[in-house]
C-alpha cells in the first residue's frame, strides 16, 4: 500500500456551484488529483471558472450530451488509471468527504489487506447535513434488510453507495468496470453484487464521514423515511430493477424482494407523486423496457 495516489472522479450535472465549490475545497487537500466529467451540463463554463480556482490542475472530460453515470465513472476512472492514480474515489455532485475522510478510507483498506480480508471498495459513513441523521448501512439477509447503526466498528456491506466509494485500480481489472447499461440507478448495486460474486467484500468504516444527499425528497410512509424521485428516475428505477432480476449472479433473496417491492413502489409512489398520470406512465414503461431488455439512455419521447 505504499506510494497510495487517490484520484477523486466526480460526475457534474448541472450543478449546484456553491456545493461543488465545499466539496472541491474539502477535496483539495484530500486527494492528488481531481477528475470532472461534466455530462452536458448548462452552467459548465461557471463550474470550470470555480473549481480551477481552487484546484487548478483539475482534469475534465466534458461529455457532448449526458452519457450516464456509468459511462462517466468508467470514463474518470480510466482517466485516473492513465495519470498513475492507486485508487479512485467516486463522488456525486452533491457529496461533501469531512477532511480526513479519504485518508481514513485508505488506512481502513490498508488494515483490512494486512490481515487477508478481500476487499473490493471501501465506502463512508453518510450523514445528512440538515439533521445530522446518520444514514444505515444495509446488509441483505434472503429477501430481508438489516439496516446495521454504524458506530465504532467497521461493517460489511451487501453494498456502498457510488459516492464516496474507495477501490483500488486493480479491482477494475478483477471486477470489471461499471456497467453502462443502466445508465444511472442501480450501478453501484449491481457492482457489488458482481464483487461479492467474485469472492470481494464491501466495507463500510465510520472512519470516515461524509454529507450526502439521498433521494429527490424524502417521505414517511408508514414510520419510514423514503426517497421520492421524478418521473424520470422512477423509470430507470423500474427498469434498471428487472434488469438485476435477470442477472445470473445476483441472489436469488434480492431477486424475490425486487420483484414484491416493484409492485409495491408503484403503488405507493403514484399515491405520493403531485402528477399522478405521468409518474404512473413512466413506471409502467420502465417495468416494459425492463422486461424487453432496453439499456441505457431513456429512449422515447414523452414530453
Amino acid at each position: 500500500m505504499s506510494n497510495v495516489s487517490v484520484f477523486a472522479v466526480v460526475v457534474t450535472y448541472n450543478p449546484n456551484v456553491d456545493l461543488l465549490k465545499k466539496m472541491i475545497n474539502s477535496l483539495s487537500n484530500q486527494v492528488s488529483g481531481i477528475v470532472i466529467v461534466d455530462n452536458a451540463s448548462i452552467n459548465i463554463t461557471e463550474v470550470k471558472g470555480c473549481i480551477l480556482e481552487i484546484y487548478p490542475s483539475t482534469i475534465f472530460i466534458l461529455n457532448e450530451q449526458n452519457m450516464g453515470l456509468g459511462f462517466a465513472h468508467n470514463a474518470g476512472a480510466r482517466k485516473s488509471i492513465s495519470v498513475g492514480a492507486s485508487h479512485v474515489l467516486i463522488l456525486d455532485q452533491d457529496s461533501i468527504p469531512d477532511h480526513d475522510c479519504i485518508a481514513n478510507l485508505v488506512q481502513t483498506e490498508k488494515d483490512l489487506l494486512l490481515k487477508g480480508v478481500r476487499v473490493a471498495a471501501v465506502g463512508p459513513v453518510y450523514y445528512s447535513e440538515k439533521t445530522g441523521e446518520v444514514y444505515p448501512i444495509t446488509k441483505f439477509r434472503g429477501p430481508f434488510i438489516d439496516r446495521i447503526d454504524p458506530k465504532d466498528v467497521v461493517v460489511e456491506a451487501s453494498f456502498l453507495i457510488s459516492s464516496g466509494c474507495l477501490i483500488r485500480i486493480e479491482m477494475f481489472d478483477k471486477v470489471g468496470f461499471m456497467d453502462e447499461d443502466l445508465f444511472i440507478d442501480y450501478i453501484d448495486v449491481e457492482w457489488s453484487f458482481r464483487a461479492a460474486f467474485k469472492g470481494y467484500k464491501l466495507i463500510a468504516t465510520p472512519s470516515a464521514r461524509m454529507k450526502h444527499s439521498i433521494g429527490d425528497e424524502r417521505k414517511v410512509v408508514m414510520g419510514r423515511s423514503i426517497s421520492v424521485h421524478s418521473p424520470l428516475r422512477r423509470y430507470y428505477l423500474s427498469r434498471n430493477s428487472i434488469y438485476m432480476i435477470k442477472k445470473s449472479y445476483i441472489p436469488f433473496g434480492y431477486k424475490l424482494r425486487e420483484s414484491v417491492f416493484n409492485t409495491l413502489r408503484l403503488v405507493i409512489f403514484v399515491l405520493l407523486s403531485k402528477d399522478k398520470g405521468e409518474y404512473f406512465k413512466y413506471s409502467i414503461r420502465g417495468i416494459l423496457d425492463g422486461v424487453k431488455g432496453v439499456k441505457g439512455r431513456f429512449p422515447h419521447k414523452y414530453s
